[in-house]
Parts: C-alpha cells; structure tokens; sequence
C-alpha cells in the first residue's frame, strides 16, 4: 500500500512540473506575440516622463480608450484630433459596433484642458493598478497640452478625481452625431 500511494504521490509531482513547464512555455509566447503586436503599431511613438512610450497619433490631441472585463464592460477607443475630428472605434458592449466619425466644436477639448487642469491630471501618476486584480477594465486616457503628452491607465484604485475626468471626456464626446466610416 505504502508503495502504491509513493507511486501516485511521485507521479502527480512528475505530471505537476510538466504542466508548469508546458504553462510558462506558453506565457512566454504570448508575451513574445503580444510584444511584436506593439512594436507593429503605425502611429509614432512619443518618450514622456519615466521614460514610458505612448502610441499616439502626431495630430491627436485627446484619447479615452477603455478596455475588456470578465464582464459586459463597453470596449472603444475614442480619440479627439486637433481640427476637431473625432475617430469612434466601438468594439463590444456598446450602442453600435464598428468605427465612426464625428466632428466637435473646438472648444470642447479646451473644456477637457480644463477639466484636466481641475483635477491634477498631468500631476497624477502614470499608472493605477494592481497585478493580482485581473477582471477589472482599464480606462487608458491621454492628453496632449503644448509639447507634454500624458497617458494614465486606470485599472484599479485610481483616485476619484481621475474617474471624474473620465466621465467628463465620455460626456463631452459619445453625444457627438457618428457617420459609419466605409470599409471599417
């Protein structure tokens, strides 16, 4: 008997090890694809603070993007150009799916400068989150002021203040009248 179960204890280990083996294998070919995903991305790449690389288009001015959930959480990405063009791309969990266009009066985005300013963003930190929090969405916004571009992504804990903001950057934009854009 007593060898019996040394047997299956021994082989439960062995079969353990495997599974970790094979599970880190696998991790490390996501990292490496999801990597090569970032490095293929078109838009230009600009170094701010903490020597952080943010994707964002030259002629932007304004981001909101918000991300998947365990859940039924809204995924799109909202960007504001500076001629007052604004790009919809609604993914999932949202009114209508598909990219579309709009434009806004300029003058909302120095509304969101303002907001943006009331609130401390450029002064927030990069980054609000937790690794062992993993079924929350993130909200990924970026600002451009002058010649500074700020990215924030908040995932979790993030101050008050910041979800605030996001909620203004929705208000202000998601009213806008969208036109489909072809072939998107």
């Amino acid at each position: 008997m007593r060898i019996l179960l040394s047997i299956v204890i021994l082989s439960i280990g062995l079969f353990a090890c495997k599974s970790k083996k094979e599970v880190s294998e696998k991790e490390q070919a996501l990292t490496e694809q999801t990597q090569e995903e970032l490095v293929e991305k078109p838009s230009k790449e600009v170094a701010v603070e903490s020597q952080q690389k943010i994707d964002f288009p030259e002629n932007a001015v304004a981001r909101i993007q918000r991300t998947a959930c365990f859940g039924r959480c809204p995924i799109y990405t909202l960007t504001v150009y500076e001629d007052g063009t604004v790009l919809y791309q609604a993914e999932k969990w949202v009114e209508k799916e598909g990219t579309f266009q709009g434009k806004a009066d300029p003058e909302w985005f120095k509304k969101l400068l303002a907001k943006a300013e009331e609130v401390g963003y450029f002064n927030m930190k990069n980054k609000y989150d937790s690794e062992g929090v993993t079924d929350l969405p993130s909200v990924i916004t970026t600002l451009r002021r002058d010649d500074e571009l700020k990215q924030i992504v908040n995932r979790y804990q993030g101050p008050e203040a910041l979800a605030d903001f996001e909620k203004y950057f929705d208000s202000l934009y998601l009213k806008l009248n969208w036109s489909e854009q072809d072939g998107e």
